[in-house]
C-alpha cells in the first residue's frame, strides 16, 4: 500500500461530519466522472444546501476552511455556467487511507 500522509485538519473535518464522509465515498464511487450537487445530495440523501456547505462552505453552518473544496480533497468544474464536483488525486488517496484506517479501528469498537 502506497503511504500517503494525510493532513491532520482533512481528518478533523471528515470526523466531525458525516455527511462529508458521505460525500466523499460516493464521488469515489463515481470516479474519474464529475457530478453535480443536486445528484450528489440525491444519492447521499440530503438538502442541497447542506450538501453546498460541505462541498464548499456556507455561512457559520459550514466552515470554509473545513469544506471538500479548500481541503483540496473534491474539485469544482464549471462548464457552460454550470458546475460539477469531482474527487481529486488526493481525495482519492484519503479515501483509501480512510478504508484502511476504519478496519483497522472498527476491531476496538
Amino acid at each position: 500500500m502506497n503511504t500517503v500522509i494525510v493532513d491532520p485538519q482533512v481528518l478533523r473535518s471528515l470526523h466531525r461530519s458525516e455527511l462529508r464522509k458521505k460525500i466523499l465515498m460516493y464521488l469515489n464511487e463515481i470516479y474519474p466522472s464529475a457530478t453535480y450537487l443536486s445528484e450528489i445530495a440525491r444519492v447521499v440523501g440530503s438538502d442541497p444546501s447542506n450538501v453546498r456547505g460541505a462541498l464548499v462552505g456556507l455561512g457559520n453552518r459550514y466552515n470554509g476552511e473545513s469544506s471538500l473544496v479548500y481541503l483540496g480533497l473534491v474539485e469544482e468544474i464549471s462548464n457552460n455556467g454550470f458546475k460539477y464536483y469531482r474527487l481529486t488525486d488526493y481525495g482519492k488517496k484519503v479515501v483509501e487511507y480512510l478504508k484502511e484506517y476504519y478496519r483497522y479501528y472498527r476491531r476496538f469498537m
